[in-house]
């Protein structure tokens, strides 16, 4: 066993305690992840209390996520562990000046497989070995930790599955590695899911996307080979945008639009935090073999995979934070 799993082994063990979280904006990789990270816990660690939290449910019926505390502000008081996935950064999990957490002292582990980098020293510790995905880290983190002991149930069969797939494209990312198709194989024997039912839950959108996309799409701007989107948050105001309807409409020009015009291979996405009038949300995206789209993200404080990456950033107005993402751009291409 390697030494960080050592640790956490260690600090799980000496903890009575433990929250779980995962970052801002939760995909199906990061409630994936949490999950079964509670669902290990529970079932091989019985004596200990274990709390997720976040700040929004996850849009379709994972197991155990009933379980999910949804709150506004996270606190440490009652926690002796802190235990944060698909995330190696306190900023895109926590909200400076309304998460008591944030300055706590307590310990944290990351269990993360994004390619940024992070300083982890202190009270915190990091575990990445560049799985396919946050959820496969779980896996295989605690297959080593508990050894022949670690046998899967369904609910854990389903949420690999749901995990893995979510952030391999259903294995078409450049991050599917032998290993992940054999975690995902052990899964799929206990007990199969339907990736087609699952496309077609993960594919469903909310009416109240559209006025959010048309408001984007006023933005499209493209440049040679780059194109870029970003919703006012005046026009979230104006229209009534629903939080949802942003959401959805962030998502589907990331991943179906901006990439998809003739003649464009990457580009990034801009959208407010619906909760919090200084915060914005960041996303990069790039083709394989064009744009290293995590040096901006890093840059401007995120991180991210090669050709997919974001970063929440902190401003005054929708015009500074593109200036400051366009000058990122600028330096790193």
């Amino acid at each position: 066993m390697d030494n960080k799993r050592k640790d956490l082994q260690n600090l799980i063990q000496n903890s009575n305690s433990i929250l779980i979280i995962t970052h801002k904006g939760p995909d199906i990789d990061a409630f994936c992840s949490m999950l079964l990270l509670s669902k290990i816990l529970k079932t091989y660690y019985p004596e200990k209390k274990v709390t997720m939290v976040a700040r929004q449910q996850a849009q379709m019926n994972l197991p155990g996520m009933q379980e999910i505390q949804i709150l506004k502000a996270i606190q440490s008081q009652g926690y002796d562990l802190v235990l944060v996935t698909d995330s190696a950064n306190f900023n895109m999990c926590l909200e400076e000046g309304v998460d008591e957490l944030n300055s706590s002292a307590l310990p944290f582990v990351f269990i993360d497989h994004h390619d940024s980098e992070s300083d982890h020293s202190g009270n915190s510790l990091l575990i990445n070995n560049n799985a396919s995905s946050a959820t496969e880290e779980v896996s295989s983190t605690f297959k080593e930790i508990l050894g022949e002991k670690f046998v899967l149930d369904n609910d854990m069969a389903i949420l690999i599955q749901y995990g893995i797939v979510a952030d391999t494209g259903r294995f078409l990312f450049e991050n599917t590695t032998p290993t992940t198709l054999r975690i995902f194989a052990e899964a799929k024997e206990k007990n199969p899911v339907d990736l087609e039912e699952y496309e077609y839950k993960t594919k469903k959108f909310p009416i109240d996307i559209t006025p959010a996309i048309q408001e984007y799409l006023k933005s499209l701007t493209v440049e040679g080979d780059m194109a870029y989107v970003q919703i006012p948050r005046e026009a979230i105001n104006r229209l009534g945008l629903t939080k949802q309807g942003v959401n959805e409409a962030q998502t589907f020009m990331r991943d179906s639009y901006i990439r998809y015009i003739q003649g464009v291979h990457w580009g990034f996405v801009i959208k407010p935090d619906y909760e919090s009038e200084n915060n914005w949300f960041v996303s990069f995206r790039s083709t394989k073999g064009y744009q290293e789209v995590n040096k901006m993200a890093e840059e401007l404080g995120g991180g991210g995979h090669i050709y997919a990456a974001a970063v929440l950033m902190k401003g005054q107005s929708d015009e500074e934070i593109l200036e400051r993402v366009l000058l990122a751009v600028k330096n790193n291409t």
